[in-house]
C-alpha cells in the first residue's frame, strides 16, 4: 500500500511555524527580514573619543576575553569611554529583546561576538540587525570560517549591507596572549565601521 501525502494547509503550517519560533525559540529569518527591510542602518558615530560603548558577550568560548581586549584597545587607542560588558544567556539564540532595548537606550554603540559556529553566528547577526534597527551602531565579530555564514544570515535578515569584522578561527582554545594579538589586529576595523569609514 502506497502512502498518501496530504498538504496540511496554510493554517496548520502557520501554527507549526509559530510553535517552532515562540515555544522552541527557533529563528524565522523571513520575519526578521520583513522588519529589518523597513529600517535603515543606524547612524554612525560622529567621533569615537568620549563615546560610551558596551561589549555584548554571546557566551561563546573566549568571546568575553577577546571582546574585553577589543574594548581596552578602543579606550586606549581611540579614547572611547570605559567599555562595559553585557552578556546574553545562550549563544545560539538571539538576545532577549529587553536586553537589546536596554543597550540601545544606555549606550552609544555595541561591539558583539563572537560568531564561531553556525548557530552562534546566526544569533550574533540577528542581534546586530535588531540593535541597528533600534538606532545604535553595532559591530559583530566573526571567525574567518563562519564569515560566509554571517553574510548569508545578514542577507536573510534583510540587511545584506552589514559590515562585519573577521578574526582568526578558532578562538575557544587559544591563550590570552593570542587573544590580545588578535584584538590588536582587528580593532582598527571595528573603529572604522563605528564611524562609517571603510574597514
Amino acid at each position: 500500500m502506497s502512502a498518501v501525502l496530504v498538504d496540511p494547509g496554510d493554517d496548520v503550517k502557520a501554527g507549526a511555524a509559530r510553535y517552532l519560533v515562540e515555544t522552541l525559540g527557533l529563528v524565522d529569518p523571513t520575519a526578521a527580514a520583513a522588519r529589518a527591510a523597513e529600517s535603515a542602518a543606524a547612524p554612525r558615530l560622529a567621533a569615537l573619543p568620549g563615546a560610551h560603548g558596551v561589549l555584548l558577550d554571546n557566551t561563546k568560548g573566549n568571546a568575553g576575553p577577546l571582546l574585553r581586549h577589543v574594548g581596552d584597545l578602543l579606550e586606549k587607542k581611540y579614547g572611547v569611554g570605559r567599555m562595559e560588558m553585557a552578556r546574553k544567556l545562550v549563544y545560539s539564540r538571539p538576545a532577549d529583546p529587553s536586553l537589546l532595548d536596554e543597550l540601545s537606550r544606555d549606550y552609544d554603540f555595541v561591539v558583539t561576538g563572537v560568531g564561531a559556529c553556525g548557530s552562534c553566528t546566526s544569533g550574533c547577526v540577528r542581534d546586530t540587525v535588531e540593535l541597528e534597527a533600534r538606532g545604535i551602531p553595532t559591530v559583530a565579530i566573526h571567525t574567518q570560517v563562519f564569515m560566509n555564514s554571517a553574510l548569508a544570515h545578514s542577507a536573510a535578515f534583510g540587511r545584506p549591507d552589514l559590515p562585519f569584522v573577521e578574526v582568526e578561527h578558532p578562538i575557544a582554545a587559544v591563550s590570552d596572549a593570542e587573544l590580545q594579538r588578535r584584538a590588536l589586529a582587528l580593532v582598527d576595523s571595528v573603529a572604522a565601521i563605528l564611524i562609517g569609514e571603510p574597514a
